[in-house]
């Protein structure tokens, strides 16, 4: 009996050990060194056109001063040209990467002109669609 008892006791606690072991394991990543220096480039990319975008937004709508704007725009779009420059260096031409013979620049400003299409379709400020009664 005490030989029942000592044997389900040692399968239980290897059972337990089965399956609280993976909690205190480090997670393998599969993702490799060039995969993850190419998703930090297009995220820094991408920061970099919203961050163009949104500086169109502000200036448009009178926040940013027209010197600040064009100085701020400048260093933003130099930035943004760079990691596509660098992403299509080190990993790839533009057709792989993008449309077909778009140079840079045309690249930058078709992203951000596709980002910016939002905000120009607005909602209905104020206003609604109910008709009135």
């Amino acid at each position: 009996m005490w030989v029942t008892i000592a044997l389900i006791s040692v399968l239980g606690i290897a059972a337990v050990g089965y399956v609280i072991l993976p909690l205190f394991g480090r997670a393998r990543t599969v993702v490799s060194a060039e995969g993850e220096e190419l998703a930090d480039l297009i995220t820094r990319k991408e920061v970099a056109l919203e961050a163009i975008r949104e500086l169109e937004f502000d200036h448009g709508v009178g926040k940013i001063e027209a010197a600040d704007f064009e100085r701020f725009n400048r260093i933003l779009r130099l930035r943004a040209i760079r990691l596509i420059e660098r992403i299509e260096a080190d990993f790839g031409e533009p057709d792989e990467l993008g449309p077909d013979g778009v140079q840079l620049d045309e690249q930058l400003e078709s992203e951000v002109y596709s980002r910016r299409r939002v905000e120009d379709v607005l909602p209905n400020e104020g206003g609604s669609s109910l008709p009135e009664e």
